[in-house]
């Protein structure tokens, strides 16, 4: 897989990456006609979906009309468009989360500021949604805003935040679609769990993608000596899972790097970006999080563990902490990683929760499967830790994958949004009821 990037030059699909058992791994990827028929020449299986043109054009500029916040007409581009309003900027974004912890939802809400300052010195904030102050309440934790160019996520979190407290606080329902959450269903949500968004993970990326290059996808990290165009780190390959992939992974099986100039860069150190330490320091303050999804695009997709490898139930000893299976992770193999059996069943019936609810709004389908081959990720970081650690809490991990481009037209965006909203709500209400049901057992 990463021979693609480093030896083709390959762009590939961010989440494009599946298993078959017939084929073995398979890559949705942009290639030019004369790339394609170099991989041919190097045995590579190709299967040509789209006009290799026409779809470059969309895949390579990740933008469509509506966003207000490009100020150049290229942003090193040529399919970066001047664009009208839409998607909300770094600092909309901030003030939205302060504007949700105020008069009247102060009540329900908190605002957090969290302890790391961006490179470029920003304060990030999450928000804590809750109705009560009980023990033993569970956490549910929304994350996005990971990658720069992802200008989606945030917007959809803060939707999500808008419309839970305006329906809490009126007595009112939700309709989305043909899915409708009385205002029952939102007091069960607000008065049960501990809801944490972080939406806006990577506020430097971000304004780097909004204003001068559209296709960012990393933090903004100051560049090495000697390589002064290599900024950033890739913030979704720095959690401490598997972080050293050339250690604990099969050659080129991940799209991973510690190359500073490669957009999958993993950084120093796992853990050296401020933006992960931010997303990890919620789940130590929080210790109830039992519950945890990262908001990224695209791909219509939503994905369970884990991602180092196919998952199996029956082996516990072929696990990630296993060093007598470094080198063999990440192919096709006798490696599998093990997921508890009740673990599996739960993250495949909270996912076709998601999956019901998205499709009510618009009949959008979603599908279902195992994360792609990967190494340091968030999803991956937060659920292994109680194997690493028996005292820290289980937290089920998911990763949904909006939309079919990184920034689609706002138009279009506005009804992935509510969309996304609506399966955020589900995946509340079934863990509120569950927990409801747990605590009358």
């Amino acid at each position: 897989m990463a021979d693609l990037v480093r030896k083709y030059d390959i762009e590939v699909s961010d989440h494009g990456i599946h298993f078959r058992p017939d084929v073995g791994y398979t890559v949705t990827a942009f290639a030019t006609p004369a790339e394609i028929r170099e991989l041919q020449r190097n045995n590579y299986r190709v299967v040509q979906h789209e006009n290799a043109g026409e779809w470059g054009k969309a895949r390579q500029g990740e933008v469509g009309v509506g966003n207000r916040y490009a100020q150049s007409a290229d942003l090193h581009s040529p399919s970066c468009l001047k664009l009208g309003e839409g998607y909300l900027n770094v600092d909309e974004v901030e003030s939205a989360l302060a504007v949700a912890a105020a008069a009247p939802y102060a009540n329900i809400a908190t605002l957090i500021a969290l302890p790391n300052r961006t490179h470029e010195g920003r304060q990030c904030h999450a928000l804590k949604i809750a109705g009560k102050s009980d023990a033993n309440r569970v956490g549910v934790y929304f994350l996005g805003g990971v990658h720069a160019r992802e200008w989606g996520s945030p917007d959809i979190l803060i939707n999500f935040i808008e419309q839970i407290e305006q329906a809490y606080v009126n007595g009112t329902a939700l309709t989305f679609g043909s899915r409708t959450f009385s205002a029952a269903d939102i007091r069960t949500i607000v008065d049960t769990l501990d809801i944490l968004i972080f939406p806006q993970a990577n506020p430097d990326g971000r304004h780097y993608s909004m204003n001068v290059d559209c296709r960012w996808r990393k933090n903004r990290r100051p560049a090495p000596t000697g390589a002064p165009e290599c900024l950033g780190v890739d913030i979704n390959r720095n959690y401490d899972f598997l972080w050293d992939f050339h250690k604990h992974f099969s050659p080129s099986s991940v799209p991973a790097s510690t190359d500073p100039c490669s957009d999958y860069y993993i950084g120093e150190s796992s853990f050296s970006e401020p933006e992960t330490q931010n997303a990890r320091w919620i789940v130590e303050q929080f210790a109830n999080t039992r519950f945890f999804i990262d908001v990224h695009s695209f791909g219509k997709q939503i994905l369970y563990r884990w991602s180092d490898d196919e998952d199996q139930s029956v082996d516990p000893s072929m696990n990630f902490m296993n060093a007598a299976h470094d080198g063999d992770r990440g192919v096709a193999g006798s490696y599998k990683e093990y997921i508890p059996a009740g673990d599996l069943a739960t993250s495949l019936s909270l996912a076709k929760v998601l999956q019901n609810a998205i499709e009510t709004v618009r009949g959008t389908n979603y599908t279902i499967g195992q994360s792609y081959p990967a190494s340091g990720t968030s999803e991956d970081y937060f659920y292994s830790r109680h194997f690493v650690d028996a005292s820290k809490t289980k937290i089920i991990a998911f990763t949904v994958e909006w939309g079919a481009q990184f920034q689609p037209p706002y138009a279009e965006m506005q009804h992935i949004i509510d969309e996304i909203t609506a399966g955020l709500l589900a995946f509340c209400l079934e863990i509120a009821n569950l927990s409801q049901a747990n605590s009358a057992a």
